[in-house]
């Protein structure tokens, strides 16, 4: 009996020193969801003008040769020209404008107000109107045909619209031919690719000033024609003469030269005493045509790409 007692009593003197088991710790509640602000749609026309896209029709249709508007903000650095046939609204053309680079535009830097743009045009989104249009006002008189320098480039074949890019502190333009210029985006100076720049001459002799002076280092034609403060596509500018200059520089050395009345129509307008300065030659293969003709050059590596 004493025994069972000393067992009982050691039993529960154990069970009164043991560790009472811990109580599970209770889940955590789930952390609520992030909230995300939603991501806004692209802008449709910075996605047009981003793509690589064949030109839509061979000629400029005549309600829409001069048929463009001036958007900007869009995106920043860049000066878009958009046109809404059938009320929907399209890029035919973008523009970027040098009016600080040191190098190039030393005066603009300095807040003269000088400034060298280079404007992409594709009138319509069509084939026969492709082209750069480079201009340098030096803003020395205030005059326009005194202070306006103009400079206008055809490069062949043209097999897309011109096309930009945002690429960092970048912008890649795709030339008609799909090659790529790069542009500083802060500034607009080319910094690589096809084309080169020299900076913009501030001569204040207008008479010894150079048009804006653009060189091609790719594989295509180029066509070019210059004047200061006058269409660039006349074939005489106050009783003088003009030249159109052609280059296929991956071939040949040397420039040949044209006379503008072979590639744009110089007859007056009905009514008018302007010339018309449309294309004459509608089609790539009508200009490697020309061009073989002229100057006795084979064109064949560019013909059927």
């Amino acid at each position: 009996m004493y025994r069972l007692l000393a067992v009982l009593s050691l039993l529960g003197l154990l069970n009164a020193c043991t560790t009472p088991p811990k109580p599970r710790p209770r889940p955590r509640p789930a952390p609520p969801p992030v909230s995300r602000a939603p991501v806004a749609p692209q802008d449709p026309l910075i996605a047009e003008l981003g793509r690589d896209a064949p030109p839509e029709r061979e000629q400029v249709r005549e309600p829409y040769r001069f048929d463009r508007a001036i958007s900007m903000g869009r995106l920043a650095g860049v000066r878009l020209y958009t046109y809404s046939p059938a009320g929907r609204e399209r890029v035919v053309g973008f523009s970027l404008i040098d009016g600080r680079s040191p190098r190039i535009n030393p005066l603009g830097a300095k807040g003269n107000g000088a400034k060298r743009e280079f404007l992409f045009q594709f009138p319509d989104r069509a084939r026969e109107e492709i082209a750069l249009m480079v201009s340098d006002d030096v803003h020395l008189s205030k005059r326009y045909s005194r202070d306006n320098m103009f400079r206008e480039v055809h490069l062949f074949p043209r097999r897309q619209l011109p096309s930009l890019r945002r690429k960092g502190d970048r912008f890649e333009v795709r030339l008609p031919t799909g090659e790529p210029v790069l542009f500083d985006a802060q500034t607009a100076e080319i910094v690589g690719g096809v084309l080169q720049e020299q900076p913009i001459d501030f001569n204040r002799n207008r008479f010894a000033r150079h048009n804006p002076r653009i060189r091609y280092t790719g594989q295509g034609l180029l066509i070019t024609v210059a004047q200061r403060g006058e269409a660039p596509r006349r074939a005489r500018v106050w009783g003088q003469k003009k030249r159109a200059e052609v280059r296929y520089p991956s071939h040949y050395r040397k420039p040949c030269y044209l006379s503008p009345a072979l590639l744009w129509d110089q007859r007056p307008k009905k009514g008018d005493r302007d010339p018309r300065l449309t294309w004459r030659l509608k089609r790539d293969a009508e200009v490697f045509d020309l061009v073989e003709k002229r100057c006795h050059w084979d064109l064949s590596a560019l013909r059927g790409g």
